[in-house]
């Protein structure tokens, strides 16, 4: 009878003590693997923190997945460096060329006004790094939202020797293998070295060109889908046209781009006029008062190339519009550049892309792609 009594007391509660232990384990168990879990997602998702070109320390995801090119000529850095299928969303800068080199890009959300990025696209496309301008109030916006966004350039100075351009030029270039992480570094070196070559090569013969023999160049290279204008002192421009042994008429100010009245240009009487941002030499050509300028009686008027980007701006092909500079400006200096073989071969090593030689002949003359190019 005790016996009964002991066990109808015991075994009950000691079932409830042992149902209550292996909640607990599995609860233990639980958390562990969740622990697990999160230490992986972290290795994952890992975090590092980075100076960008205007200076501000910016904490950015060691390999971005998602970036926004809103500044314009940052998506053809990621193409030269094998990272458009990272690319959210792009600027509204998009040109024919891209999309034959990667037809994906039009399905690509484009950034309809630059001042203005959409906060709330750039969340919804899961955006883990956004390239942008140096705008304060849009910046602090972004990170408000929780959106890492690094400038890649230095809009607060500019060069003001050819070789400070250059070494600004290269630090840019790096800036961009160094956000993108992997084998971008090493690309970005690649790059620089390439591109040193070439321009080292023109500059051993342009450097001794007398200053009375380089022509005088007006360039309609203006703001991007803004009025026409120019580039000031020591901007992009500028700079290109003085390696390729040529003056630039432009102004001394502190904006990076500058209208310039049909009076000036007369007086300035250009030898050479270069036309990047117009859609054709036509309005300078069609212009009854800029018919005694030297450049239009003398038939220089040219449109510049346009690939990946405005070769007049800060474009990862810019090295190549020195070489086509020079070849214009000093063609007996040149007789061996040839242009077309230049492209192909830089489009090949960077982009991954087999140039025809129509293709390049269009490139450089500033056309779009031929119907048999064009991709639906």
């Amino acid at each position: 009878m005790t016996q009964h009594r002991f066990s109808s007391f015991w075994l009950p509660r000691a079932a409830a003590v042992l149902a209550a232990l292996t909640a607990i384990a599995i609860v233990l168990l639980g958390t562990i693997l969740q622990v697990q879990g999160a230490q992986a997602l972290a290795g994952e998702s890992a975090f590092r923190t980075i100076t960008d070109r205007s200076g501000r320390r910016v904490r950015i995801p060691e390999t971005p997945r998602r970036i926004a090119c809103l500044f314009g000529p940052s998506y053809e850095k990621l193409l030269a460096f094998g990272a458009t299928d990272r690319v959210s969303m792009v600027a509204n800068v998009t040109l024919p060329w891209n999309l034959v080199l990667n037809p994906g890009l039009g399905a690509i959300p484009v950034l309809t006004t630059y001042g203005s990025p959409d906060v709330e696209t750039l969340l919804r496309l899961k955006t883990d790094l956004v390239i942008y301008h140096p705008f304060t109030k849009q910046i602090n916006q972004m990170t408000a939202a929780g959106l890492p966004v690094v400038v890649p350039y230095d809009g607060s100075r500019r060069q003001h020797t050819l070789e400070g351009f250059f070494k600004d030029w290269y630090g840019q270039i790096r800036f961009y293998g160094k956000i993108l992480g992997g084998d971008a570094v090493a690309r970005a070196e690649v790059y620089c070295d390439y591109a040193d070559r070439r321009i080292r090569d023109v500059l051993s013969v342009t450097a001794e060109i007398p200053k009375d023999r380089c022509p005088k160049v007006f360039w309609y290279c203006g703001q991007v889908n803004g009025p026409a204008g120019t580039q000031t002192r020591h901007a992009t421009a500028d700079w290109l046209v003085t390696a390729a042994g040529g003056t630039m008429l432009t102004h001394e100010e502190a904006a990076y781009f500058v209208s310039v009245s049909t009076e000036e240009l007369i007086l300035w009487n250009p030898d050479i006029i270069l036309v990047s941002t117009l859609p054709s030499v036509e309005p300078v050509l069609s212009d009854p008062r800029l018919k005694n300028i030297a450049a239009v009686q003398n038939q220089r008027v040219f449109m510049t190339p346009q690939g990946q980007f405005y070769w007049s701006h800060f474009s990862t092909e810019s090295f190549l519009c020195i070489l086509y500079l020079a070849k214009l400006f000093h063609p007996e200096k040149f007789p061996d550049l040839d242009m077309v073989e230049e492209l192909t071969g830089y489009y090949a090593q960077f982009y991954h892309y087999d140039l025809t030689g129509d293709q390049a002949r269009r490139i450089l003359s500033h056309l779009p792609p031929g119907s048999k190019d064009q991709h639906p």
